[in-house]
């Protein structure tokens, strides 16, 4: 197996070129560049937002709380700030002239890189801050650095997971380092995108007013889909950055512990909100009472109560925010009042992480206050065939333009995406629901209605309208009412819609059970079939450059929002079922069709990130693994060596009296002694040699699909090299963690460091037990066996063999 790490010199190196693209990528914009009146009025929007941060510390008007709160929201990441520019342009509760020049505070801080700021502390584990900080450095420097941001994003995703396969970092880090670096690619590409529009307006037009025709024009980068896959080009790219990154990850987790740090200040982390203006903010927003924003309310809630104690005196001050903090200026505002009061805790911190990440889904929302309009009921009736929609007095009269505008978008998109969808004759009802979201909303197929509630229902209409889809075919086909034709389908065993339906996800599929409706929700019928609905509107819109964060809360494969939303699996299989399905209840356009085919159906030309989740996900367990025994698994490499088989012989080759070779020379010794390990050990071990027999079969078989030797869609030129490379060093990752699982398992702490030195291929610095070195130097030995089985990413060498074509364990159906 090839080196763990480069020398300390060359990764040092890389990590130090990667902080210098930091320092570079968020240094303020140079001068020049602009025309000369822009460059006059970037520097008057920096000395008017300089100047309202600098009065509001004292004292604050209501006017200057909302302006600073804008500014806030921006070095938060809460959305787009040309959606924010577009927003405080049309701002009723500011005068004109304040709206202007904040509006010119908002683009210059874009320009210069201030927005979407990360505290570190929402990478720490077990209170580590300084290797969060270097963490946060590390994707900085990636995203930043990379020719295209997506690319960086990308890269970082891979490095990460890579990581938590060989146990790098802990299984939880690279969904948080996923929603990171999302932040710092928006930021990179707002700086970009702000600056392409400064020098088109150039000194003939009003770059304020281009904001809002580039925005229904959909011309920012940012506010752009990013669910659909990068070029092949960014992916390769990618695909070489990836193995720097993962070297950079291990040197933070080899460096010494130096304990919990506080981060190096960073004016770009400063709270722009003095506790006098967050008052102010946040006593004005509740007041205004703005319609509640999904994202920020789900966001911010899945992390109530996260590592809070009762006792805490912080814990009162957080628990009103995760009440109040239902839209951006009521986050930003509370958010900045527990930062004052040093009472932000994790859970806050990866709330305002989340809340922001989400919503990226209103990237291209128009901007809406209460007094606004929005469509009438009966229009919305005439013009959707709805049979009503209704408001019970709870809901206050000047939100309800605004959630009929919610429908009306979201149901005239997706009939973009589905030409066939008839909802006439079903009934919307708008429901106020307050506190934990719990159920976001509610199909009801005995009345034919959806439950929207005004807190969470946004980003659920994709998945509400596919179940009443569902219950039409429930009609049609079943000539019943008050059902899901997919459940009907199950109960009845309509062999056909059933065995389509399957595959849809690996999981059994079954009915609703009533005495167990939370573990059967997420394999029943109607939900799988939703949720991959859910799926398809946000790429087919995507496809179109359009983002509807009320249709739906999905940004990528991996970023899957908060609506359960699974994508398609990386065999192709779900996608070929979903558009069979759709076949029968809501034909789509042929091109639509082919398209989705194409691209996640089962002759998909796979991404990067799906050949990392082949195998990274391919199911290494079997029901041949032993229970408490070994006598029952046939003999593996490492059992074999252990017990003396056929494959011992011949593995001594090296001299222990080498200085460079790291063998113990009591090992030798030992092994001639046949000393095998304790009954409980080989079991564990042999159970090793079955996973890594498996993964190696996987690993083979990806290769083969990669390099289109196994009759699939492959790469049969030189730009498969990079796919085939990146296959190996997954599976070598993943290997790694398998073998220091055991190794703790059989050795504990210390026999976890010894292997783990081993495999990077340095002397321990601890001393086991001969006998339990014995057993453990056959697992490195197996591990290392995996690269050297591996067929090299040669598109001119011999094919690959029929063997490496089977079918991965999860592609069976």
């Amino acid at each position: 197996m090839r080196p763990w790490a480069p020398a300390a010199r060359t990764w040092l190196l890389a990590v130090a070129t990667l902080v210098a693209a930091v320092v570079t990528a968020c240094g303020p914009v140079e001068e020049g560049g602009f025309a000369s009146d822009v460059e006059r009025q970037l520097a008057g929007g920096r000395a008017y937002a300089a100047q309202l941060v600098e009065a509001s510390r004292e004292d604050a008007t209501t006017e200057q709380a909302i302006a600073v709160g804008y500014l806030e929201r921006h070095r938060l990441g809460l959305g787009s700030p040309f959606r924010l520019i577009e927003y405080s342009l049309q701002d009723p509760r500011l005068e004109k002239p304040m709206r202007e020049r904040l509006a010119w505070a908002l683009l210059a801080a874009t320009v210069d890189g201030r927005g979407y700021r990360v505290d570190p502390r929402v990478l720490a584990s077990a209170g580590d801050v300084d290797a969060a900080v270097r963490h946060l450095e590390l994707i900085e420097g990636a995203v930043q650095g990379s020719p295209d941001p997506a690319g960086g994003v990308l890269a970082v995703r891979l490095a990460y997971a890579m990581a938590a396969a060989e146990s790098s970092v802990p299984a939880r880090l690279p969904l948080r380092v996923s929603q990171t670096a999302a932040l710092v690619r928006d930021r990179a590409t707002a700086r970009a995108d702000a600056r392409r529009l400064l020098r088109v307006a150039g000194s003939s037009h009003d770059p304020l007013a281009l904001v809002t025709v580039w925005r229904v024009e959909r011309r920012f980068e940012v506010e752009s889909p990013t669910v659909l896959p990068v070029s092949p080009d960014v992916e390769r790219d990618a695909i070489a950055l990836a193995p720097r990154l993962l070297d950079g990850i291990r040197s933070i987790a080899d460096r010494p512990r130096v304990g919990p740090l506080v981060p190096a200040p960073d004016p770009r982390q400063r709270v722009l909100l003095s506790p006098v203006a967050a008052r102010r903010l946040a006593e004005h927003a509740a007041a205004y009472d703005a319609p509640p924003q999904t994202p920020v309310l789900v966001g911010v809630t899945s992390y109530r109560g996260t590592d809070t104690a009762a006792s805490d005196p912080g814990a009162e001050a957080r628990a009103r925010f995760f009440e109040n903090a239902v839209n951006e200026e009521r986050l930003a505002a509370g958010y900045a009042l527990l930062q004052h009061a040093g009472q932000v805790d994790a859970g806050a911190r990866m709330g305002a992480l989340t809340a922001a990440v989400a919503l990226r889904a209103y990237a291209q929302e128009r901007p809406w206050f209460p007094g606004f309009g929005g469509p009438a009921r009966r229009d919305l009736e005439e013009r959707f065939g709805l049979a009503s929609v209704t408001f019970p007095e709870s809901v206050p009269a000047e939100w309800r333009p605004y959630y009929r505008r919610m429908l009306a978008t979201a149901l005239s998109d997706l009939q973009r995406v589905l030409p066939a969808l008839d909802v006439r004759g079903l009934n919307v009802r708008f429901e106020r629901r307050e506190g934990s979201p719990g159920t976001l909303a509610v199909h009801d197929p005995r009345t034919r209605t959806v439950y929207i509630p005004t807190h969470t229902g946004a980003g659920t209409l994709a998945h509400e309208v596919a179940h009443d889809l569902d219950w039409q075919t429930a009609l049609r086909r079943y000539r019943v009412r008050g059902d899901y034709g997919t459940d009907r389908a199950m109960r009845l065993a309509d062999e056909r819609i059933t065995r389509v339906l399957q595959g849809l996800t690996p999981a059994a599929l079954r009915p609703a059970a009533s005495d167990d409706l939370l573990r059967s929700h997420a394999t029943r019928p109607a939900e799988v079939f939703a949720r991959s609905v859910d799926w398809f509107a946000a790429v087919v819109l995507a496809r179109e450059g359009l983002v509807n964060g009320y249709l739906s809360s999905v940004q990528d494969d991996m970023l899957t929002g908060y609506g359960t939303v699974t994508p398609p699996d990386v065999t192709g299989t779900a996608g070929q079922s979903l558009m069979a399905l759709l076949d029968e209840v809501a034909p789509v356009y042929p091109e639509t069709r082919r398209w989705f085919l194409e691209s996640y159906g089962r002759r998909r030309a796979p991404t990067a990130y799906d050949l990392a989740r082949r195998i990274l996900e391919a199911p290494l367990d079997g029901g041949e693994d032993p229970a408490p025994g070994v006598r029952a698994h046939p003999r593996g490499p490492i059992v074999d060596t252990l017990l003396g088989g056929d494959d011992a012989a011949g593995r001594g080759d090296g001299d222990p009296s080498d200085p460079g070779d790291p063998r113990d020379p009591g090992d030798e010794a030992l092994a001639a002694d046949s000393l095998a390990p304790p009954e409980p050990v080989l079991a564990r071990l042999a159970v090793l040699d079955a996973r890594l027999d498996r993964l190696d079969a996987a690993r083979d078989s990806v290769l083969g699909r990669v390099s289109g030797s196994c009759g699939s869609v492959g790469y049969a030129d030189r730009a498969a090299a990079p796919r085939l490379a990146l296959v190996e060093l997954v599976a070598e990752a993943r290997a790694r963690g398998l073998a220091l699982e055991v190794a703790w398992e059989v050795g504990g702490a210390e026999g976890r460091r010894w292997v783990e030195s081993r495999l990077r291929g340095r002397q321990p610095d601890v001393e086991l037990e001969p006998a339990l070195a014995a057993a453990l130097r056959p697992v490195i030995e197996r591990v290392e066996s995996l690269e050297e089985s591996a067929i090299r990413a040669d598109p001119f060498a011999e094919p690959y063999p029929s063997s490496s074509c089977a079918p991965l364990p999860f592609e069976g159906r």
